[in-house]
């Protein structure tokens, strides 16, 4: 449990992170990021191209904390307070990436303050840049420059402080609809690309897949949508719609292409790209030490449960990395207008980054 004086560093600590825009460029993130982690115990601290890294320990097992620094953008529209400036009220502090993910990242960085004398384990801790826009990138650029495979890692996005033990992976898919260019007032002498799209969205808005045990159901959702053409009043030469697709552990690309034509006119032209695939915890050692973690932080046996969104987890799992997610804040509140975490959730969240490396030690053999 934090003292009095643990809080108001810990509360500064994330008012000072949601108060430095990192929505776009990371720099001036990444420069209060090797502060803080040096104000809070971390050593050895490195950065490179917007990532944020350091470690405690020198032990055999290596632990990785992975929490990424970068947000989505904000309009001021639609919100109670400025997005861009913490504002703490009714126990919660409003603005964006409260949530998603400088919540998690500055409980992860506050462990560091209780984590001496570490045996047979060193605690890294990465603070991502560009997860919002390519996941993996972070921690691809880490593994890389510090030449080093964690044995262990925790990654820290909202989970209502749940354990995580898998995750529906991602891919984003593009669709071209071809056209006939004509004058708007004679469209039939050409051919409506946009129509054709429609056609195919409405198809596939009627697509229904299967739950498979643990995740969710397979999800297609369009995001994005634009037409190619020479003026407002001609028939476009083509219309593409952007599909993000979330998917579990038991499909393909593949697969979801082959389910794609079947549903959608085959003039269209489908391409895939930005593949994240769904992961599941299998190694029982980290299981087991993570809910002896959980169990003594907060006294009572954990329910597993499973992210319907992806996170860099999908990097470190196909490379053979186990993988286990958690994190203070509620997953539902990620990219919405008026995001805001329990300060209360926060503290709580220490308690497990704190307590993991002892636990992992127990029982896991260097």
């Amino acid at each position: 449990m934090l003292n009095g004086t643990h809080k108001k560093k810990l509360r500064k600590l994330l008012e000072d992170l949601v108060n430095i825009r990192s929505d776009k460029k990371n720099t001036a993130m990444a420069a209060f990021l090797k502060k803080a982690l040096g104000e809070n115990g971390w050593k050895n601290i490195k950065d490179s191209g917007g990532n944020v890294w350091g470690r405690i320990g020198s032990g055999k097992i290596k632990l990785l904390y992975d929490i990424h620094s970068d947000t989505i953008t904000a309009r001021n529209t639609g919100w109670n307070t400025d997005p861009f400036r913490a504002e703490f009220k009714d126990g919660h502090l409003y603005g964006r990436g409260a949530v998603d993910d400088k919540g998690p990242l500055a409980a992860a960085i506050f462990s560091g303050n209780f984590l001496k004398n570490l045996a047979g384990c060193c605690v890294y801790l990465l603070a991502s840049d560009r997860e919002e826009i390519d996941e993996g990138y972070g921690c691809r650029t880490f593994l890389r420059q510090e030449k080093i495979k964690p044995d262990f890692v925790i990654i820290s996005e909202p989970s209502d402080l749940r354990l995580i033990f898998g995750q529906r992976g991602r891919v984003e898919i593009t669709l071209t609809a071809p056209g006939v260019p004509a004058h708007g007032s004679m469209p039939e002498k050409g051919k409506n690309a946009i129509l054709l799209m429609n056609t195919a969205l409405a198809s596939l808005a009627k697509l229904r897949f299967k739950k498979i045990h643990p995740f969710t159901a397979t999800t297609v959702t369009p995001t994005v949508i634009k037409s190619e053409g020479e003026g407002n009043n001609v028939l476009p030469l083509s219309c593409s719609v952007l599909l993000d697709i979330r998917l579990n552990h038991k499909e393909s690309v593949a697969s979801l292409i082959k389910i794609l034509k079947k549903n959608i006119p085959r003039e269209i032209d489908i391409k895939a790209k930005n593949f994240c695939p769904a992961w599941l915890l299998k190694n029982k050692s980290f299981s087991l030490a993570a809910r002896k973690t959980f169990a003594e932080a907060y006294g009572k046996a954990p329910t597993p449960a499973y992210w319907k969104f992806c996170t860099n987890g999908s990097e470190y799992a196909s490379n053979g990395i186990p993988v286990i997610g958690f994190g203070p804040g509620k997953p539902e509140l990620c990219h919405k207008k008026n995001e805001n975490i329990k300060l209360a959730d926060v503290e709580q969240a220490v308690d497990f980054f704190k307590v993991l490396p002892r636990q992992i030690t127990g029982f896991v053999k260097c």
